[in-house]
């Protein structure tokens, strides 16, 4: 499985409300893959030129769950 068809696997398992904390993270972040932008050039050379070690499973489970983990106490506060 491709990182784009992970990408789109994670994006349909959201739910409703996180994703709406996607969509407004991606507005304000200010990136626009729309418009050539020197960030948006930036960004894609640092994932081209960054490592390309996939992650285990066990990894995207820790790394998912101190997402949860954390996305729940900012709601909290």
């Amino acid at each position: 499985m491709s990182t784009v068809q992970e990408i789109k696997a994670a994006i349909d398992a959201l739910s409703p409300a996180e994703r709406a904390d996607l969509e407004r993270w991606l507005h304000e972040s200010h990136l626009d893959p729309e418009v050539d932008s020197p960030e948006l050039e930036a960004e894609l050379l640092k994932a081209v030129n960054g490592p390309h070690v996939p992650f285990s499973e066990g990894e995207l489970r820790k790394i998912a769950d101190r997402a949860l983990q954390e996305h729940r106490m900012q709601r909290k506060s």
